[in-house]
């Protein structure tokens, strides 16, 4: 016995002069659990690394390791990790591509873990509702944050210009763009986003229409999709005139989310309409002060369309009936906190799922945050309510919205060909959808 322990402790010595790995029984065994967030972004990823830093070191049972991709990339890296049993123990996801990995089996279904899960009960109850629908009553992921579409403005430019207050309705919005359009210095009122553009869109699309009287839903009475109707298409020659009037830069047309951010952090534009995650980085291109939140565009009814509550969530990967997955749940459970979720929100500014948080100093001080909570009290917002649970969506207002935009802003495509497509494309897909319900 003595001789096989004077071995062991040999072979460590051995090893650690070598520059070898110390055996786990030698450090104190501890259960790797891989996190792998969505949407890599350098504040995201250092309060992360921060938290995930504190976890570690608060205790001994596991080793939380945290991974971010970019969020183009981060879809098919999954992808590639579900196809090879790869995956991770922990995945953060967009709301929209909930469904797609769902109809592969690769999400763990929590409905028998979250009564066990600490904090679990802080979080907003109507966007546990909406996640459990989306699944049929199966819950695949517990909300955390979620951005709410707003517009920025500069506040320093709009004093140069005496320009008094942001625009509140569309038409307001077009006669600024034409009025400050100067294409000889590069200068105009406002960016436009050509690359995956559906948020700001459908926006505009919903609000112009004023949803063609359903209330947000994409469907008629009769279960048709209603962008085809001629009231849509002639919101899209609007919005596309933008473009085609010369209103915006000329890059807009291959602007993705991080361009537009840009063109607004340089003084190329004076306003935009993007999520809250861009705040961190407005505070850090012009300065505290500089730039200032408002609510999204209005038509003349006074009413005005933004995407429905969207939230990133948390999920569980699906490795198997006999795999341990309390190290997966413990990490979630810690992350959802009232500390760690209020972290997160307040350096990235989006709108936290715990309840707990709305009580923390910076929540209550913060009057973005207050304008993002005043949509949920306003009448006159109105959620636009994505078909998020056809399995296709995701890749329709990726890929497709994103090619026919840019073909109706070149020309290449008329608005009537554009919505019609779409709508075909939805009610295949409804239909598809529909024929697989019991």
């Amino acid at each position: 016995m003595t001789k096989r322990i004077s071995f062991l402790i040999a072979l460590v010595m051995a090893l650690a002069l070598l520059g070898g790995v110390v055996p786990a029984m030698a450090q104190g065994e501890r259960q790797t659990i891989n996190f792998w967030y969505h949407s890599a972004e350098t504040v995201t990823d250092s309060v992360f690394a921060q938290i995930i830093e504190e976890l570690n070191a608060s205790q001994d049972t596991y080793e939380f390791v945290y991974t971010s991709f970019a969020f183009q990339d981060f879809q098919e890296k999954f992808q590639m990790a579900v196809v090879t049993n790869t995956m991770p123990d922990v995945v953060s996801l967009g709301f929209s591509n909930i469904s797609t990995f769902t109809a592969q089996n690769s999400l763990l279904p929590l409905n028998d873990y979250v009564a066990d899960m600490a904090n679990y009960d802080k979080i907003d109850k109507g966007l546990l509702a909406n996640l459990k629908s989306l699944g049929a009553g199966t819950i695949y992921g517990i909300p955390f944050a979620y951005n709410q579409e707003v517009a920025w403005y500069n506040t320093a430019l709009f004093a140069e210009k005496g320009i008094e207050a942001p625009p509140m309705t569309q038409a307001e919005f077009l006669a600024l763009c034409e009025k400050y359009a100067d294409k000889q210095n590069g200068k105009y009122f406002a960016s436009l986003r050509g690359v995956r553009p559906y948020d700001s869109m459908l926006a505009w699309l919903f609000t112009y229409t004023d949803g063609a009287g359903y209330n947000g839903s994409w469907f008629d009475e009769n279960g048709k999709c209603i962008l085809r109707d001629a009231r849509f298409v002639e919101a899209m020659d609007k919005y596309a005139d933008i473009y085609r009037n010369g209103w915006v830069s000329g890059d807009s047309v291959n602007n993705n989310f991080s361009e537009v951010v840009a063109e607004f952090g340089s003084g190329v534009s004076m306003y935009i309409v993007h999520n809250s995650s861009s705040d961190s980085t407005h505070r850090k291109n012009l300065g505290e002060g500089n730039y200032a939140s408002a609510r999204v565009l209005g038509n003349e009814e006074g009413r005005y369309f933004a995407s429905g509550l969207q939230p990133n969530v948390y999920c569980v990967t699906n490795k198997g009936a006999d795999n341990d997955y309390t190290g997966a749940l413990e990490l979630i459970s810690q992350l959802i906190g009232a500390k760690y979720n209020g972290m997160l929100c307040e350096q990235v500014g989006r709108v936290p799922c715990n309840s707990e948080v709305e009580e923390q100093e910076w929540y209550k001080n913060n009057p973005n945050m207050m304008l993002y909570a005043s949509y949920l009290t306003d009448p006159n917002y109105v959620q636009i309510l994505n078909p998020y649970w056809l399995t296709d969506f995701s890749t329709m207002i990726t890929n497709d919205m994103t090619a026919d935009f840019q073909a109706v802003l070149l020309g290449d495509m008329t608005a009537e060909q554009c919505m019609t497509g779409w709508a075909d494309r939805i009610d295949e897909y409804q239909a598809e959808y529909l024929a697989m319900q019991p």
